[in-house]
């Protein structure tokens, strides 16, 4: 018989950190062809920053300039090593690829060149606190993912043999579920910066199941807490119960 102990696996979180810079025209369009500057500003950068050259047409709203400075930033070598960008409207909204401590200096600076029509954007908004990879404190009974596999039934008159007969269909990443020893003035619990802030606010964070084996496996997943039940039993501790629901593609075969 084997077994491996379970003691001392734990569950990491984290965050990524995310900054908006937001695309101001004042008449709502661009009033000149011409060229603007998307500068990007990291210590995770090479050289620290990176210059990004986006042209731009007389009419251009200010929606489709935030969506030619994410075209831009993302055809850029230098930006796609360690950020992505997205669009919502005129918000140019860059997020980092991996979970680290947050990083005060890092912007995005939208500045005009020689195109009419647009206000430059130096600084932009703090959206998301980088969080480094943290355990989460006094778990007691994590359990998951719980990940299965839809089947849909493909059984026709002519099946061999009589018997049913099922193809595969959507992968389902299902549930990381969580028992804690609730401390509501821990950092990784708390409505500032733990599990009750990320549910609050709707976060996606960045989650590590580590195992005590000797190989150091390790479960990679993004995921959204989408339940927080505390407990407060007259005869017995705060606790509380925590789910997970993961979403997108976990990476099994890790180590750490």
């Amino acid at each position: 018989m084997s077994g491996l102990a379970a003691f001392s696996t734990k569950l990491m979180s984290g965050q990524r950190q995310v900054i908006t810079a937001t695309v101001v025209c004042p008449t709502g369009a661009i009033t000149g062809s011409g060229d603007i500057h998307a500068t990007m500003t990291s210590a995770l950068l090479g050289g620290g920053t990176e210059v990004v050259d986006v042209a731009v047409l007389l009419g251009d709203t200010s929606a489709i300039v935030a969506q030619k400075i994410v075209v831009a930033l993302n055809l850029n070598a230098d930006f796609l090593a360690d950020f992505v960008a997205t669009v919502d409207g005129a918000n140019v909204i860059v997020t980092a690829l991996l979970p680290a401590a947050n990083e005060v200096g890092m912007n995005l600076a939208l500045e005009v060149v020689d195109a009419t029509g647009m206000t430059d954007d130096t600084t932009s908004t703090a959206t998301v606190a980088g969080i480094a990879y943290t355990e989460i404190a006094n778990a007691t009974a994590p359990v998951g993912p719980n990940m299965k596999v839809d089947v849909e039934d493909v059984t026709t008159h002519d099946s061999t043999s009589g018997f049913s007969e099922c193809v595969p269909t959507i992968i389902r990443t299902g549930q990381m579920k969580l028992d804690i020893n609730y401390d509501p003035d821990n950092a990784t619990h708390d409505a500032s910066t733990g599990i009750l802030y990320r549910k609050i606010n709707k976060l996606l964070g960045a989650y590590q199941l580590r195992l005590p084996d000797a190989g150091h496996t390790m479960f990679s997943f993004d995921a959204y807490v989408s339940s927080f039940e505390p407990s407060e039993p007259v005869a017995g501790k705060i606790t509380a119960s925590v789910a997970f629901d993961i979403t997108g593609v976990p990476v099994l075969t890790g180590t750490y």
